[in-house]
Order: C-alpha cells, then sequence, then structure tokens
C-alpha cells in the first residue's frame, strides 16, 4: 500500500508534512536493503552486523509483515517493520520504527504510526504493541500522551547488551505498550503534576531524588530528566543511575493491579491513580 502524507489543512488533525512525504510497502530487495543502511544510520551503528539485517526484513516482507519504507522524493528517509504476534490475526507488533535525524522533529513519526493503524486496520488487526526506552521523555510523550497507548509490561534489559550507538553501555530497559484502535482512552489524570505527590524526580544535581509513597496517597507522579540522551553524553553514571531508579518504581507499578497509568505530562512525569479494591475502579476524591 502507498500512503501519501501532504500537508495537512488547518484544523485537519494530521501532521502537516513539508515536503510531500510518501510511505509504502518494500517489495524491492535493493529497497529492503537501503532501509537495513537507514536503520544503521538512524541507530549509529558502527562497520559489522547490521542493526537489523537485509535478510530478516526480506523473510518478514515475504512473510506477510509490515516492511514499509518513508521516501522523500527518490530518497529512503526511515521506515517502519512490524510482525503479527499471538493472538495471531489481533495484534501487531512493532519492532522498529525511525526517521534519519534530519527528518525528526517534522510529524513523520507520528504519520508512520497511523499507515501502520490504516494498514491493521485493512487486514482486520484492531491492535499495535510496540517497546520504548521509558526513560526517553519525547518519546514517552508521544506514544502516551500524543498516540495514546497504554503501559503494558516493564521490562529489565529487555534485549540484553546492545552495541549500537545509542543503547551501547545502558541496560536495555524496554516499557511495553498497547494501542488498541477500539479501547476507551484511560482516564486521564485531573490533577496538576504540581499537585501530585512525585515520587521520583531529578535533584537539582539531576541525579534521581526517590521517596517512599505514603499512605492513603491515591495519585502519584514518577519523574524522568527532560533529556536522558544529553546526560549520558556528560555524566553516564547519573544516567546509569537513573535507570536502575526508574525500573525501581515503574516495574512494580505497571505490574500492579493497584494502580492505573493515567498518562505522561509533557514536563517529563509518568501519572498513576490508585484503584478501588473493592469495585477496580479509579478512588473518586476531593482535592
Amino acid at each position: 500500500m502507498t500512503h501519501s502524507i501532504r500537508p495537512a489543512s488547518p484544523g485537519a488533525g494530521a501532521p502537516a508534512l513539508s515536503p510531500a512525504i510518501e510511505f509504502r510497502e518494500l517489495v524491492d530487495n535493493r529497497e529492503i536493503e537501503n532501509l537495513s543502511a537507514v536503520f544503521d544510520d538512524i541507530w549509529a551503528t558502527s562497520p559489522g552486523p547490521a542493526h537489523f539485517g537485509t535478510a530478516m526484513l526480506v523473510a518478514l516482507h515475504h512473510g506477510g509483515h509490515y516492511v514499509v519504507g518513508a521516501f522523500s522524493g527518490d530518497n529512503m528517509i526511515g521506515g517502519c517493520v512490524g510482525f503479527f504476534v499471538e493472538p495471531l490475526g489481533e495484534v501487531l507488533h512493532s519492532h522498529i520504527a525511525g526517521v534519519l535525524p534530519g527528518f525528526a522533529g517534522k510529524g513523520i513519526g507520528r504519520a508512520l504510526k497511523h499507515h501502520q493503524r490504516d494498514w491493521c486496520i485493512e487486514r482486520g488487526v484492531r491492535t499495535i504493541r510496540w517497546t520504548f526506552d521509558p526513560l526517553v521523555a519525547r518519546n514517552a510523550y508521544f506514544n502516551i500522551a500524543r498516540l495514546g497507548a497504554e503501559p503494558a509490561e516493564y521490562n529489565p534489559d529487555f534485549y540484553g547488551s546492545m552495541a549500537d550507538g545509542i543503547n551501547a553501555g545502558d541496560a536495555s530497559d524496554r516499557m511495553l505498550v498497547s494501542w488498541d484502535f477500539d479501547a476507551e482512552s484511560a482516564p486521564s489524570s485531573t490533577v496538576a503534576v504540581d499537585d501530585i505527590f512525585t515520587v521520583l524526580q531529578p535533584a537539582e544535581d539531576n541525579t534521581p531524588r526517590m521517596l517512599p509513597i505514603p499512605p492513603g496517597c491515591v495519585d502519584i507522579a514518577v519523574g524522568i530528566p527532560r533529556d536522558i540522551e544529553h546526560l549520558r553524553t556528560v555524566d553516564r553514571a547519573c544516567a546509569f543511575a537513573w535507570r536502575h531508579a526508574l525500573r525501581e518504581h515503574l516495574e512494580p507499578l505497571i505490574a500492579s493491579k493497584e494502580w492505573q497509568s493515567t498518562g505522561f505530562d509533557p514536563g517529563g512525569y509518568y501519572t498513576f491513580t490508585k484503584i478501588c479494591e473493592t469495585t477496580g475502579e479509579e478512588q473518586i476524591h476531593a482535592h
């Protein structure tokens, strides 16, 4: 399927892209090989094994999975790959998606996810799942606040050791999110982050400041650095401390049946609310 995205008219709700960007399924091995090279550029993969090899991409395409390139004119500037997972016929796992640095921040990623959604709907698939690094605030905001995906799992060191230029030297913790096209949106927090008890936030020196959840607390926020990628370049030890601090807080919260995710605040906070033990509903409380 070929899908062209052009600048949206005012109020259309779609991201405005300039120049026009085309998304299309890759069927030619030369284009698939090019996509592998583009992924290497995006993830700053050093010479050696590809970040996502051509042979695997060819096999996924041949099996009817989602292998799509993003083009600006004749130039491939990004792409996305997903494959069907259990329950089969219902869920697509989106494994990798990205655009070259020069095209970041232009709405292409959002348009690409909507292309993937439309592709799934044509095939009767109603849910897309994917993982992302929960320390990267811009990705958390995009996935949870902009797209409306729901946190489903926190997976410590999900991929094990990774050698690319983005992930090398850090544990590969990942949050799994689920984008269910038919589900009602999860309840959003109606309380300002400033009024929510924060169990994790950056201290003045950027190190993680942790506090226990006090008894009776029904709304909490879990903060992360505004720019973990920059922090990794200037203070690797501090970034590593954040990895473990966030794991300590998010893993039990997401696995718990007592807490419900209510979103991600643009200031860099995951928000949660307490679930009533007797009814399974959100706590009703005054502030």
